[in-house]
């Protein structure tokens, strides 16, 4: 009975019903190496520290579905904070037309990588990765090296602020995850991007305009990036160069993946969205016990190797589980006649 149950899950029910697992034994570890951490404040908190990963990775989402990769959400993530940071100099006034700018140019920039690589075929590890060092220039030269400048109150409030026990920078990711899902499951152009990851060709000779496909894609990632960025901006208040690069590239892609997203476009949101979650506490409890960055290293590609490899493998190990699952309802049948 247990076997029939998890078949009947589906892919998708049997890797999210993995990830509450998971992150159910995460946090009973944490609790037990680190008392205090299962209480509501730190948990809502964690929840927190999860929210810019969990948005950048959305976005990441969209492209690893459609088979590519973006390696420059980090250094947008960047851009936003020093420009941002230095357009607002702590004035409300000036708040809304910048942070328009913001998400208008992170667009932008995923936009161009799409376009590139929709265009001339380039490997989006490629292009990605040369928009990485372009926007890292551009920020360089645009600070003269120096970060400067501060968020104004409006944007700390979003970033850092409560209402009432729940950070408001956590009402604002489920808000962006509900309209992300609802882009991907309830329209064409989100829908489709399942297609191109499956099979780019068969969703060319069906229709679906591939360019302007891929072209959204990294639009989102770079949209969603941005987004991370300005909420980053307001928890921390000020210009920081190091507050995105490598370490989102990598953790969004892990989240990503540790989700149950494929680059044939399989997988889906709510994966992401719990991906996140255990990246972020594994990362809290590690630095709690005091592993290094060396350490985490490690440790987070041990986990993305290991979830990677059981992904591969899990359609082998569900058709024999239902090969085994035959008999047994073969028996129930003849046992019932």
């Amino acid at each position: 009975m247990k076997i029939q149950f998890f078949n009947k899950l589906g892919r998708t029910g049997r890797i999210y019903l993995s990830l509450v697992m998971i992150l159910g034994v995460l946090l009973a570890v944490s609790g037990i190496l680190v008392p205090g951490t299962l209480k509501p404040s730190h948990l809502l908190e964690v929840a927190r520290q999860s929210v810019p990963l969990g948005i950048t990775s959305l976005g990441q989402t969209f492209v690893i579905l459609s088979g590519g990769i973006d390696l420059s959400v980090g250094e947008i993530i960047t851009f936003t904070n020093i420009v941002g940071t230095d357009l607002m100099r702590g004035k409300n006034e000036v708040a809304l037309p910048v942070i328009l700018f913001l998400l208008f140019t992170g667009t932008l920039l995923g936009a161009i990588s799409g376009l590139v690589i929709a265009s001339t075929n380039m490997p989006p590890l490629v292009m990605t990765f040369g928009m990485a060092s372009i926007v890292k220039g551009s920020y360089l030269l645009y600070s003269s090296g120096t970060p400067k400048g501060s968020v104004s109150p409006i944007l700390r409030t979003m970033g850092a602020g409560r209402l009432g026990a729940i950070p408001i920078s956590l009402l604002l990711f489920c808000l962006t995850f509900g309209i992300v899902l609802y882009i991907s499951k309830r329209t064409i152009w989100g829908r489709s991007v399942f297609y191109l990851g499956n099979n780019p060709r068969a969703a060319l000779y069906s229709g679906v305009p591939v360019r302007s496909r891929l072209v959204f894609a990294y639009a989102i990632s770079g949209l969603m990036a941005s987004m991370a960025g300005l909420i980053l901006s307001g928890y921390i208040g000020i210009a920081n160069f190091n507050i995105g690069g490598d370490a989102y590239n990598m953790n969004s892609v892990a989240a990503a993946v540790i989700g149950g997203n494929t680059f044939n476009g399989q997988g889906g949101l709510v994966g992401t969205a719990l991906g996140a979650l255990i990246v972020t506490v594994l990362t809290s409890l590690m630095t709690s016990l005091g592993i290094g960055q060396a350490g985490k290293s490690i440790m987070q590609g041990l986990v993305i190797t290991m979830m990677v490899a059981l992904y591969t493998s899990q359609s082998d190990i569900w058709q024999r589980m239902k090969q085994v699952a035959r008999p047994e309802r073969r028996d129930e049948h003849h046992a019932s006649v």
